[in-house]
């Protein structure tokens, strides 16, 4: 199969390749999975331990792993071939689907086999996710790496947007055991679907794959010697880390706040998805890549989850879930616009490494903190609390690159008029950790 040189216009035009189509419609088949066992994880805990410290420790221990292990996470799927690591993850996916399944439905799930199984998901996950999104290219070729990188967003945040609401309903028409075990079905589907994919010869690593050593390190000093990345980076780290914990607060609303059992959780994940979907559709039409787009963007996800903290019934809460997903994808996409732009070819896959370390590993900080302030301060302080952090960084990283460079260009110039901006290669991502429904998503 030969790529053509030429690019098919239309959102949907990677679609058009056969061996994508089939990786886009069974991963949209687990993803709706995931969604659904996110949810019936958060629902378990809570209803087992009425603990909210508790149901952060779940999140939290699912995206430990990034921090400890992400560096090399893109430096092992750049040595090996990418869908035989992406089979092995799938696998292990569903056994720990199937584990769950089996602790609830016999009645012997205790809350440390809980955390173990996930932190053993999020090991998985540190190899499976550079090793997905870099596969992406071995089957539409570099002219559609935009195009699909859209198609990857829309199936993740379609997933969230139907997988909560039938987790929801099933949670209490036949439990969360079962709920699992349908996860752990859908696992099968991207199995088949990855057999039947032949990628594009010599897109595979080759011998000139990177070394062990100190290859994470190289990515964190490119990082450290340009400004703006450092300045992005601090934006969407400690706003993904304290502002984007949806897992925990939106459980903490519905069984403490608002007293609207599983369903009501369903409805709030899928509020929130049609936000981020309509985000997503928006910015598919294009967006700056450039710092104050970011600025911008963290200002306003902020302000809009300060407000849904305050919102005194639940129907309120669901209508400020809207705009809070809606700019939350229009921070996620200008952070993934600017650092594709800003970064060189020959560091892009270490960089985006560091930037999935930054956007996922702050959970097991933030997950627990926000769970512990819910638990003791209030559940609208815990939501409350991300809200001004995202709101308090953004403004100082604006003034701070504002005084550092001799121009306000740090904050008006699109980064990709910069000197010699590399090309893109690789999907751009979105952070599949928050607004995680308490699983791991893969887009």
């Amino acid at each position: 199969m030969a790529f053509n040189s030429t690019v098919p216009s239309g959102v949907f035009a990677a679609l058009r390749v056969r061996d994508y189509r089939i990786y886009w419609s069974t991963g949209l088949v687990s993803n709706i999975g995931s969604a659904m066992q996110g949810v019936a994880l958060d629902w378990f805990v809570l209803t087992r331990t009425h603990s909210g410290t508790a149901l952060g420790w779940v999140a939290g221990l699912q995206f430990a792993p990034v921090l400890l292990f992400g560096l090399w996470g893109g430096v092992l799927a750049d040595r090996h071939d990418r869908r035989t690591l992406l089979l092995w993850t799938q696998a292990l996916y569903a056994a720990q689907a199937l584990l769950l399944t089996g602790m609830v439905l016999s009645g012997h799930a205790p809350l440390w086999l809980l955390y173990v199984l996930s932190f053993a998901l999020g090991c998985v996950f540190t190899v499976e996710n550079p090793a997905r999104l870099s596969f992406v290219t071995e089957l539409v070729g570099r002219p559609l790496i935009p195009r699909a990188a859209g198609l990857n967003i829309l199936s993740l945040n379609a997933a969230r947007l139907v997988g909560p609401a039938i987790a929801g309903v099933l949670i209490g028409a036949i439990g969360t055991g079962w709920v699992f075990a349908l996860n752990a079905a859908s696992f099968t589907v991207v199995l088949a679907g990855l057999l039947s994919i032949r990628p594009q010869e010599g897109t595979a690593p080759g011998p000139d794959r990177p070394p062990w050593t100190g290859a994470g390190a190289a990515g964190l000093r490119y990082v450290a010697a340009r400004p703006e990345l450092v300045g992005v980076f601090t934006v969407f780290g400690l706003t993904a880390t304290f502002a984007v914990n949806f897992p925990t607060t939106l459980t903490l609303f519905a069984g403490r706040v608002f007293d609207v059992g599983s369903r009501g959780l369903g409805f709030m994940n899928t509020a929130l998805a049609v936000g981020t979907v309509a985000g997503t559709l928006a910015a598919t039409r294009g967006i700056s890549p450039r710092v104050r787009t970011v600025v911008v963007g963290a200002l306003l996800f902020g302000g809009f989850e300060a407000l849904a903290a305050l919102m005194p019934s639940y129907p309120a809460f669901l209508v400020l879930l809207l705009p809070v997903g809606f700019t939350l994808m229009t921070l996620n996409t200008a952070v993934s616009a600017f650092v594709q732009s800003e970064v060189s070819d020959a560091m892009r896959g270490r960089v985006m490494a560091v930037y999935t370390v930054i956007s996922m590993g702050g959970s097991p900080v933030g997950a627990p903190a926000v769970g512990w302030i819910s638990q003791h301060a209030g559940v609208r302080w815990g939501l409350a609390g991300g809200a001004a952090v995202a709101v308090l960084v953004a403004a100082a990283v604006a003034w701070w690159l504002a005084h550092r460079t001799p121009a306000p260009a740090a904050l008006t110039a699109p980064a990709g008029a910069r000197p010699n901006p590399a090309p893109s290669r690789t999907a751009a991502r979105e952070p599949t950790r928050e607004p995680s429904t308490g699983g791991t998503s893969r887009d």
